[in-house]
């Protein structure tokens, strides 16, 4: 059964509470077709995510594993979707800055491309720490350099400094390059084919990212050789944090 508290639905939308966009509307039909939705975002997105950090992450944690802003996300054994969308596989409807846990409830959480869609990551990472048990882990994917992209709305970027601030409560476990440079740089570029070329005309603007996307997204593989760059941190599409709350800690405000 789905438990909903807070639930507060920030669309982009019109005063029929209709979703104005037309890319944003195709994103929202599609994810109802969960498998096939993620299998072409993973294979044609510009951004190319390396599995290493997730493997790493799942090894350490205990189950189950609280995935926040799930989205309609296929589900695996011992997990258990948050999304403030009440998607199909979605198990808790809520704001992830306003868990329904227990305090020291919770054995492991993980949000990925999450925190800059949320207005106050900072209210989420301490709800994270409220709910999680002690010794419990934390695993956390923000971006850093990537055009705006609403889902359904955009706030900020964190350099790989920034997020390990955010998680300071935390024992750092390990940080680093999650999705590099050519990812970024990718994006970047096919923003700004489609934005310029589109001459204000939304319409436009989306057919010409569908093409740019589709006729240039196995550039990104080439970041399978620069994830381990040192200067890959300057100009990545995205960082990740692993973390581990501590055993014995004093009261978290």
């Amino acid at each position: 059964m789905k438990t909903c508290k807070n639930v507060l639905y920030y669309r982009l939308v019109d005063s029929n509470n209709e979703i104005v966009d037309t890319f944003d509307r195709l994103k929202f039909a599609l994810k109802k077709f969960p498998k096939l939705y993620y299998l072409a975002i993973d294979i044609i997105s510009p951004v190319y995510r390396s599995k290493k950090p997730l493997r790493k992450f799942l090894s350490l944690a205990n189950k189950p594993v609280i995935n926040l802003g799930s989205g309609n996300q296929p589900k695996y054994a011992n997990e258990i979707h948050v999304d403030m969308f009440d998607y199909q596989n979605v198990d808790i409807v809520c704001d992830i800055d306003a868990l329904p846990f227990k305090d020291q409830s919770i054995e492991s959480i993980m949000n990925v491309a999450v925190i800059e869609h949320v207005p106050e990551p900072v209210k989420v990472i301490a709800e994270a720490f409220r709910v999680l048990k002690p010794g419990g882990y934390i695993y956390s994917v923000i971006p850093f350099n990537q055009p705006f992209h609403a889902s359904p709305h955009d706030y900020q970027r964190y350099t790989l400094q920034g997020i390990k601030y955010l998680h300071k409560d935390f024992e750092l476990v390990e940080a680093g390059v999650y999705s590099g440079p050519i990812s970024a740089l990718l994006w970047i570029a096919q923003e700004v084919f489609a934005s310029t070329l589109s001459f204000g005309s939304s319409r436009l603007r989306n057919i010409l990212y569908l093409i740019a996307i589709v006729c240039s997204f196995p550039l990104k593989y080439l970041d399978c050789l620069l994830l381990n760059s040192k200067n890959s941190i300057n100009v990545a599409a995205n960082f990740y944090v692993i973390a581990k709350k501590p055993s014995l800690f004093s009261n978290h405000p």
